[in-house]
């Protein structure tokens, strides 16, 4: 990479933060400006993180002429407004999950993108890792046979809740499914394809917020996967591939933290780890960066295409389970 990226962050919260906190690291990449919708808050991120400019809307921040990338972490109910707001700036933009609240919308955004020419990627760090780099080489090599099924699961339990939080929140887009689910259900469709059918049960609070995702998939070939998601259950987050001659397993604790597990019968478990440079959040902006540098208009790692096809997945087990 021969040239150096400004970015700018939108929406000061949690995961900005975390992505914030690895990118200061990455070569070439330059954090110039920070938004909020409350100019303290955006001031207070800015200070913390020794960045240069805060404004105190997100429009000011997609008229800043100095940047190239803006990275949209703002809750998921606002992702297609204030992504398009920055397509339209003629900003490149690498968004949270959910890419949005639906397919509709995910499509917008990605027209918005092409009527600009201008980049877009969600931020679904999974598929940039080394972990699941390895585990489809693995699989694509023969070792394991074909796969029969995946389990894959993510919960935690920080009750009682409050119910006017994000999580909770219907206005913010709520919900274990586009919160948590979706990485399972990522798994799924990175590691097995298109499901042919789908079913899905759900445990529903009175806002209409579900709690806890129970989904099954079939797929071609007799092939199958079950995915659990939760704010009701501390199982953690992890990923096991059941193939013809064993098994895969995915863990992690964070997105710095991970390792694969090859179970072959009769044979010592063999344990893959990596160091914490080469993996996390930070791994999205170095693709969103080489993607820039080499003119690319989306990624080859996380395609307008992978985005939509989670979304449409996601649409199909929100009606299963009665919602919208």
């Amino acid at each position: 990479m021969t040239r150096t990226f400004s970015w700018g962050i939108l929406a000061p919260g949690n995961i900005a933060s975390k992505f914030v906190s690895e990118l200061k690291s990455v070569p070439n990449a330059r954090i110039l400006a920070v938004a909020s919708r409350e100019l303290s808050r955006a001031e207070k991120f800015a200070s913390a993180y020794g960045i240069e400019r805060s404004y105190g809307s997100y429009k000011e921040l997609a008229a800043d002429p100095d940047l190239d990338i803006i990275y949209v972490a703002s809750p998921h109910a606002f992702h297609a407004e204030h992504t398009i707001l920055c397509l339209r700036h003629k900003k490149a933009v690498l968004c949270e999950k959910a890419f949005a609240l639906n397919s509709e919308q995910v499509r917008e955004m990605i027209r918005t993108a092409q009527e600009e020419k201008v980049f877009l990627m969600e931020a679904f760090f999974t598929p940039h890792q080394p972990s699941y780099q390895e585990a489809r080489k693995i699989l694509a090599s023969g070792l394991l046979g074909e796969i029969k099924h995946l389990n894959g699961w993510f919960g935690f339990n920080k009750s009682p809740y409050d119910l006017k939080g994000r999580l909770y929140n219907p206005a913010l887009g709520g919900g274990a499914l586009l919160d948590i689910g979706l990485y399972p259900i990522f798994d799924a469709l990175w590691f097995m394809g298109k499901p042919s059918e789908v079913s899905a049960i759900a445990d529903i609070t009175p806002q209409k917020i579900d709690q806890s995702v129970t989904a099954m998939l079939k797929f071609e070939g007799g092939k199958s996967a079950s995915i659990f998601a939760s704010f009701l259950s501390a199982v953690g987050v992890g990923t096991d591939i059941f193939c013809e001659k064993g098994t895969i397993k995915l863990r992690r604790s964070s997105a710095l933290d991970q390792s694969l597990e090859i179970h072959l019968p009769g044979e010592p478990v063999k344990i893959l780890n990596w160091d914490e440079g080469n993996c996390g959040l930070k791994l999205e902006a170095i693709n969103t960066m080489n993607c820039l540098e080499n003119k690319q208009l989306e990624s080859d790692i996380r395609s307008h295409h992978d985005s939509l096809a989670l979304m449409n997945l996601l649409d199909i087990i929100l009606e299963k389970i009665g919602l919208r």
